[in-house]
């Protein structure tokens, strides 16, 4: 009866003593302060004992300098959380972080003054690069023949006027022959109905023209391209015999091409067709004008967003259909506006904030509301007062530590003992429970 009894008492106290070594490796590296509220790395605020603190890992604190065990930084001095910090805290409802000097060098923190300026109420949209398909020649087989003589692949910039291939065909070797006795003959009708039969079948003028002047006929007829552009498709091979409206291919300008714009649902009622906007695409400097030339009527359910398409020049050539491109549309007139870096706005799952500088090396998140956006400034439309000063830099490592102070300070319970703080020692330890030994009990350490 003793034995089961012995075993329970002794699993028992192996799992306190685990929970006990487990704790000091913990984050929760803070003491209650008489205030009621945490401070980090110090007991008291009244303290004047210096301690050193890693900025990306604030749960390691020492009594010296020296190294992060976890990522190698040097470690910095800590300042305390003081009573006007705390007041500030009650007035606002968000945490104050003091930062020293020192470490705000280090952390590269930077800040600007929230200001008004003139500010244009843009909307940006993402967009693809596509063909204008308004722009492109079909072309298709007027008369039957064997082709010879091929240019071009698919994919080929070509000109207008080269030569695309010849075309072996008995019907235009007769009606080549009718139109030269025609002319021999003097018989201007019949010259005529002949001229104007091959021109219907896509003889060139100077195909024409050399008939009348050498009155021989072509054995293999030359055929020439329509446009310039790009043949972007090809369905002839030498050798391949041509039908009467067979599709030979197709030559797609791109002195032009269209833009297709995804807007947001909640935008897409303040544009309107004919509108102006700006298009710039990925590694290129360049922007280009563009109107609005058609608004689909129709919502894609997934993304929430309305297509529209834009015609933009493309003289340059830079513009590739498959191209990503970013759409800016001018939906309003310019005002002045409250505007912000937009760097400074930090985005998180309950909304918008960005951390503002109350001098001293104290540091407060505030939650904003924003707008528009355009040329790097976000615009503020509540939560921030003109000449007010917000980090533009260095944000997230402060933001980290309002964050945990807020966290810390909404587990606060009278009477409650927070546990011993973390040491870079503590950190490098990772065999939690090593070195805990129970009265009559016999621990194995690996020994």
């Amino acid at each position: 009866m003793k034995k089961p009894l012995v075993l329970a008492l002794g699993a028992l106290f192996c799992t306190q003593a685990l929970i006990k070594a487990a704790v000091p490796i913990l984050p929760q590296t803070l003491s209650w302060a008489d205030h009621g509220l945490f401070s980090i790395g110090v007991a008291h605020a009244e303290e004047a004992a210096v301690k050193y603190t890693c900025p990306m890992h604030p749960q390691i604190i020492s009594d010296k300098p020296g190294k992060c065990p976890i990522c190698g930084m040097d470690l910095v001095p800590m300042v305390g959380h003081s009573h006007e910090q705390s007041a500030l805290q009650i007035q606002t409802g968000a945490p104050v972080v003091e930062v020293a000097a020192e470490t705000i060098q280090k952390m590269g923190v930077r800040t600007e003054k929230v200001s008004k300026g003139v500010f244009s109420q843009a909307i940006r949209a993402t967009g693809t690069v596509l063909a204008n398909e308004r722009a492109r020649i079909n072309l298709f087989s007027q008369v039957e023949g064997r082709v010879a003589d091929l240019k071009y692949a698919v994919g080929d910039p070509v000109r207008k006027g080269d030569l695309f291939y010849t075309l072996y065909s008995p019907e235009l070797l007769g009606l080549q022959n009718d139109y030269i006795a025609a002319v021999t003959g003097k018989l201007a009708s019949l010259a005529q109905a002949a001229r104007q039969r091959m021109k219907l079948l896509g003889l060139d003028d100077s195909v024409i023209t050399h008939l009348s002047k050498t009155g021989k006929a072509y054995d293999q007829v030359p055929f020439y391209i329509p446009a310039d552009g790009v043949l972007a498709k090809l369905e002839i091979r030498n050798g391949h015999y041509l039908k009467a409206d067979d599709e030979i291919g197709y030559i797609q300008d791109l002195s032009s091409v269209w833009v297709e714009a995804e807007i947001a649902e909640k935008d897409v009622q303040k544009l309107k067709e004919g509108d102006s906007a700006t298009v710039r695409i990925t590694g290129n400097a360049t922007s280009y004008n563009a109107k609005i030339d058609y608004i689909y009527p129709t919502i894609t359910p997934e993304a929430r967003t309305v297509k529209a398409r834009l015609i933009v020049k493309n003289e340059d050539g830079r513009l590739k259909p498959a191209g990503y491109a970013t759409v800016e549309f001018a939906a309003g007139a310019a005002t002045e506006q409250l505007t912000v870096p937009s760097e400074a706005i930090l985005r998180g799952s309950e909304g918008e904030h960005v951390i503002v500088a109350l001098g001293g090396g104290k540091f407060q998140p505030r939650d904003v509301k924003t707008g528009s956006a355009s040329n790097g400034r976000t615009q503020i439309t509540s939560g921030l007062s003109e000449g007010e000063e917000v980090v533009t830099s260095a944000q997230f490592l402060i933001d980290s530590e309002s964050n945990l102070r807020e966290s810390l300070n909404k587990m606060s319970m009278p009477g409650m003992a927070m546990p011993e703080q973390s040491t870079p020692a503590d950190a490098q330890n990772k065999d939690i429970g090593k070195g805990v030994d129970m009265p009559g009990m016999e621990m194995d350490h690996g020994r």
